[in-house]
Order: C-alpha cells, then structure tokens, then sequence
C-alpha cells in the first residue's frame, strides 16, 4: 500500500471550492452511469470457478486518487451455510489507485496487477484472467496500459465486495465526483470462457460540505458524528427488483428452459475502523403479473448473496402463480439503514447450456430515513 501524507491544515476550505461541487439536500440518488465520488461493487468474486474484471475510469481533466477496500463477505467455514454461527468473516483489504486525466484502468480479482512500468502494450489476445498478474507484458491485455498502483490478489476463496473512495494526493476524502466504474463476472468453467454477465458500480456524488475527515457522512443532517451534515448522498433504503420467477420458462427459448436469480445486498454503513458487523432486516413485497401480492423477509449481515428461493419458496414459479415479478426490497423500520444490491440472472435451456446477465436494479429516490457513516481507519486517514 502506497500513503502519501503532507500538510493540510490550511487546505481543506481551498480544495473543497476547488472542485467545483456544490452543496445540496442528500436524496437516495445513487448513480450507475454518471461519475462519483464513491463507487460500490456490491458483488465480486475470485473462486475456482468464477473470477472478476474490474473496471475504473477517471472522467476528470486532472489526475484522481482513491482508496479502495476489498471487503471478504465469506462464512468463517466455508464447508458449511453462512448463518449466525457461521458469520462471515468481514476481512478488509486496503490499497489505493491514482489515474491521470480522463484514463481507465482494468484489473483481474483474483490476481490484481503489478505496478510494473515495463508491461507491454494489449496485444492482440483478450484478456484471459487465469494469465493476469504476470509482469513485463505475459498478462495479454489483462494488465495493459498505465499502471493505477500495485493492486493486491484476492482468492482463492473470495466473496465480498469492492468500495473506492476518491481521495486527494494526501489520502483525504474529497468530492470529485470523477470516478465511474464496472464489474464484469467470468465463468472459468472450460467451454463457458464466453460466459460473463456485467454491471455497472453503484455511485454516491460527494457534496462541498465534506470536511475530510474519516468519518463519511451519506445523507442524513448535522449531529456530532456529522457536523457539516450530509458529505455524501444518501443511501437507498428500497430497491426494485424486475425478474422471471424462478423455473419460469423462458418465451425465447421455450419448453424445457428455466430461469434463476441471484441478489447480493451490502449494508451502506461500514465501520472498517472498529470491523464491527452491521446487519439489516431486509423486507420483500412480491408482485405477479395478475397483481398478486406475497411478503418474506431475512437478514444481510456485511455482505450476502441469495437464490431468491433461498430466501423464500414464494418465489418459485409453481409458489407464486406468475411467470414475471416486480419485487421491492426495502430495509426494515427496526434497522433503518441504506443498502447496495445488485442482481444476477441465469437462464439454461436443454442442449444449449446456460447464459448470465447482471444488472442494476432500481432505486425509489425517495430520501433515505437513517444516515450512514463509512469510518475509514485513523491510520489510513489523518483529520485536518
């Protein structure tokens, strides 16, 4: 990990008008295809059978900084269901990125990249993630063009998710809103290498009020773990959902195919400070195509990805009458926190294999009822 550390007691106001951002009341608008200040990768994974490609793009005219962490959403014993005697094991991993103007960068989860000056440019190969991480121009396109900063490997058992903060050349948490990122999944299973579904980053635009401390403040108002208020925009306590239902058969395909679903849900508050787990009651209103309606709930704690018929059989086919559904999730009263979700849907057909796609689901706008705090660690932030 690279830290670059420096005087900032008298820079803080100077910066902050530096960037041109201008302060207003936080609403759930999280972004997927604008840039920000804050990205979530609700799901990447690094395992023997899929991998990651992850993408970060500065849209600025001026070199960005961010911190990133891994967070490993993973059960402590992996032989067995995640569960309250088998949380998960809520392990961070931090590194930091800078990019010069208006440049992407790639990598591959599982092996990171090198920061090495020497790699060859992309050569006419695409990118095989179980070829990254080599040096000196072996990764193909894997590890092509400027390098971001040394980026360490996670797997060979990683489940979690990914959060970049944009922060100046000193580390400082700063509204730039010039990141904009994407996740795609690959199957590594031979004969599927042309199997990947792909998402975009979910995005929180930074506001002027943000005092560059540790403490990320998203929406919410002015209290003593918040004293200049929202810095961040909030969270979205409710997210809608448009799926098939599971088994339903698809009306392309036909007879004999059949659909699945996956959603992976992050709570919006993380304490990479303290590592202290945050759960959220998460509530499910179910709707069929006749306008049906069917209720479930459960509970994500730090990072969690379900089947939805693991969640409840509701929403099988054959259990909730109805071929297509609009699900809203929402965080539940007693734990009234935003949540990230992203979803993943998977359809297979006999003699014609399987096919993925993920996509972003969408969000109510409506402003966020609690407020979320990220807190950096204090030996990866100093105060100003």
């Amino acid at each position: 990990m690279r830290r670059q550390r420096g005087l900032v007691g008298l820079m803080g106001l100077a910066a902050l008008v530096g960037w041109g951002v201008n302060a207003r009341l936080a609403e759930a608008r999280v972004t997927t295809e604008q840039s920000a200040s804050i990205l979530v990768f609700p799901k990447v994974i690094a395992t023997a059978s899929r991998d990651t490609v992850i993408q970060i793009t500065n849209t600025s005219n001026n070199m960005r900084h961010a911190h990133c962490f891994y967070v490993d959403g993973s059960p402590v014993n992996p032989e067995l269901p995640p569960g309250p005697f088998n949380p998960p094991r809520w392990v961070e991993t931090d590194f930091d990125i800078w990019l010069t103007r208006q440049q992407p960068t790639h990598w591959v989860v599982s092996t990171g990249r090198w920061d090495d000056p020497t790699d060859a440019s992309c050569r006419a190969v695409a990118c095989n993630p179980g070829n990254s991480g080599g040096s000196n121009g072996t990764a193909d396109c894997c590890d092509a063009g400027f390098d971001p900063g040394r980026i360490p490997p996670m797997g060979p058992n990683f489940t979690g998710e990914l959060k970049c903060i944009e922060v100046d050349a000193s580390g400082f948490p700063v509204p730039g809103n010039s990141l904009k990122g994407e996740a795609t999944l690959v199957d590594r299973d031979a004969g599927s290498s042309f199997d990947v579904s792909k998402y975009n980053a979910i995005g929180l635009k930074g506001f002027d009020t943000n005092n560059m401390d540790g403490v990320l403040c998203l929406g919410g108002g002015v209290n003593a773990s918040c004293p200049s208020g929202a810095e961040y925009e909030a969270c979205p306590q409710t997210w809608i959902l448009d799926t098939p239902s599971i088994g339903a058969e698809n009306p392309v395909l036909g007879e004999g195919s059949r659909a699945s679903v996956e959603l992976t849900v992050v709570p919006c508050s993380q304490n990479f400070e303290t590592q202290e787990l945050t759960s959220v009651t998460l509530q499910f209103a179910i709707t069929n195509e006749y306008e049906q309606t069917f209720s479930a709930s459960t509970t994500v704690t730090c990072w969690a990805t379900w089947a939805l018929d693991d969640i409840n059989p509701i929403f099988d086919v054959n259990a909730v009458g109805g071929n297509v559904l609009q699900t809203r999730i929402r965080a539940a009263a007693g734990t009234p926190r935003g949540i990230m979700a992203v979803v993943e849907e998977t359809v297979s057909a006999p003699g014609l294999g399987r096919a993925r796609v993920a996509h972003n689901p969408h969000n109510s706008f409506a402003d966020q009822s609690g407020q979320d705090l990220i807190v950096i660690p204090a030996d990866q932030i100093q105060a100003p």
